[in-house]
């Protein structure tokens, strides 16, 4: 089970990012990896209902063995039902995805008002708080260095935390969380589902 109380923080205005931990984690880490290891990893993107997820989510996840789809399917379908409460959206987008290269090598927002990652295998994503940002290198689009301020360190998400991220469309108030896929890292499993409004 997920831990609701401390996901309806995500709506404290100091609050970037909520991250919680679920039970099935790392039995779903190992099954993830195992799918890696197949080759057999689907890049998949979809739209499904909030709050009946199985048949898209199950018909698209068709090929792959029975206990890594029904791991799958649970994590979509719980993830789909808790983030469709959480935002009141009837729809979520969900992408599924290996990456052996980082998807975002640049830091940068998502332009969404708010985004759920999971990653179920491998290295997790990096954020800066927006406090520690440098936005001035931010903004340089020839910037190569990480825009983060002199002595703060670069924060990173767990692998199998749900964790949930106010993009740039959240409010008028708050630029949104900047973060990139982790760089110098092997292969990882990656699950994002947004609120489609």
């Amino acid at each position: 089970m997920i831990n609701w109380t401390a996901l309806q923080r995500y709506y404290d205005e100091d609050v970037e990012i909520v991250s919680v931990t679920r039970r099935q984690a790392r039995t779903c880490e190992v099954l993830s990896n195992r799918l890696i290891r197949s080759l057999q990893v689907p890049q998949l993107q979809w739209v499904q209902p909030a709050d009946d997820p199985q048949a898209p989510a199950s018909e698209m996840l068709a090929a792959l063995d029975a206990d890594v789809r029904s791991a799958l399917l649970d994590q979509i379908a719980e993830a789909s039902e808790m983030l469709g409460e959480l935002v009141d959206c009837e729809q979520v987008g969900v992408r599924l995805e290996a990456l052996s290269t980082p998807m975002c090598p640049r830091f940068h927002v998502d332009h969404v008002p708010c985004r759920m990652l999971i990653t179920l295998s491998g290295a997790g994503t990096e954020w800066i708080p927006n406090s520690d940002v440098d936005w001035a290198a931010f903004a340089d689009i020839e910037a190569l260095a990480p825009p983060i301020q002199a002595n703060r360190q670069i924060q990173q998400l767990t692998t199998g935390h749900w964790s949930l991220l106010k993009g740039g469309a959240w409010n008028n108030s708050f630029a949104g969380v900047v973060h990139r896929s982790p760089h110098g890292v092997g292969e990882r499993l990656l699950l994002s589902l947004d609120p489609v409004f």
